[in-house]
């Protein structure tokens, strides 16, 4: 009788073990599983479930396993960094000065689809690499129905549905940061893709110190490492999917921005406001975290010299209507306005449409850098 109690609760125990296995539906959610051993940079090549889009530089992987070389945890080319959980995590460019050296992406193919109409905590961890000259926003997890392609990422066709709190500058580099929110899937959802798919003109940075312990140079970059990801339905989670973030979370860092503004923001005030340019995504007018970010610069210079007026300039890429421009410069007024309390007879708004263009042309980046706001100090 007790052998039959036993081997039921053995089978129970079994059973629940199994569940628990499929409650996240990321596979190899902690890069532990490879098709053969890490050795080099661009290892995702060598990942179970795990891979980087087609034609496009492979993001890398880090192990426990290594004894020597670039790839080595916890000590690496990057850095040090111990993993959140398990042997390995990867590593990602989300960032290049001028460009000079591609991003890397992951991507992940699970299991089945979301379910329609149920909710989802969506998760990561990221660390700034210690080399990191830069660290940026825009870093964040996008949900699809169809494979991740090189040219979608070319295209700026894709925005992630969770990036960090209001999705704020990852600078930490000597801890880990969870970057997650709440998603109701619509049921199509069967891939996930990690990595940074705004323009190069929309991405907001801070320069970092390099830490005291290192004597190698910068990168010129913003690299992260990635560990621990998953998509858990939030009846199976055991505690509350808290993505909240303290205000006082993290270094207080100078904010630069590539091509709109110059590095520490110099000048007089009014220079200052004719550097900063908020960017938008294809067809839309609603304010992003990262362009409400550029909004609050904006704010917070106007209070600097209260003499100060200005003129708020929307424009549009070639493709897209004239009246979006408009929409698009009252956004960023109403916003001005309702949250940040500046007085609205300081300000007007118009709309260019495509009549001053920031780059000639109709490839992706050039849209990509026409669709846009400006400041005119009158």
């Amino acid at each position: 009788m007790k052998r039959v109690v036993y081997l039921g609760l053995f089978g129970l125990l079994i059973t629940s073990m199994g569940l628990e296995a499929q409650v996240n539906k990321v596979i190899n959610p902690n890069f532990d599983e490879v098709t053969k051993k890490i050795k080099d940079l661009g290892g995702a090549e060598n990942l179970v479930g795990w891979y980087s889009p087609l034609e496009m530089t492979p993001a890398d992987v880090f192990s426990s396993e290594v004894k020597k070389g670039e790839v080595m945890i916890p000590e690496n080319i990057r850095g040090r960094a111990e993993t959140v959980e398990g042997m390995n995590y990867a590593g990602i460019l989300a960032y290049s000065e001028r460009e000079a050296s591609p991003r890397t992406y992951l991507v992940n193919k699970m299991d089945k689809k979301l379910v329609a109409g149920k909710k989802y905590c969506v998760s990561m961890y990221l660390s700034l690499s210690d080399l990191s000259k830069y660290s940026c926003d825009n870093v964040g997890i996008y949900l699809s129905s169809k494979d991740v392609k090189k040219k979608d990422i070319e295209e700026y066709s894709i925005t992630p549905q969770i990036t960090y709190f209001e999705n704020r500058i990852v600078d930490e580099m000597f801890d880990w940061v969870k970057v997650c929110g709440k998603y109701e899937a619509d049921g199509s959802e069967r891939y996930i893709a990690i990595g940074n798919f705004a323009p190069q003109s929309a991405v907001k940075l801070g320069k970092m110190r390099r830490p005291r312990e290192f004597k190698v140079p910068q990168t010129r970059d913003a690299y992260y490492f990635v560990d621990a990801v998953s998509v858990i339905a939030l009846d199976h989670l055991d505690s509350p999917c808290d993505c909240s973030v303290k205000d006082d979370e993290g270094p207080k860092l100078d904010v630069v921005y590539t091509k709109n503004v110059s590095e520490g923001m110099e000048g007089t005030v009014s220079e200052r406001i004719e550097l900063v340019v908020v960017q938008f995504d294809n067809n839309s007018k609603t304010l992003s975290g990262s362009d409400k970010a550029k909004a609050d610069d904006i704010a917070g210079l106007l209070m600097e010299d209260p003499t100060l007026n200005i003129m708020i300039v929307g424009h549009t890429a070639e493709a897209e209507e004239y009246d979006l421009s408009i929409d698009r410069a009252k956004a960023v007024f109403t916003y001005l306005v309702t949250d940040k309390k500046i007085d609205a007879n300081r300000m007007d708004y118009a709309g260019k449409g495509y009549d001053e263009p920031k780059k000639e042309g109709t490839d992706a980046q050039s849209n990509a850098e026409n669709r846009r706001v400006e400041f005119k100090v009158k």
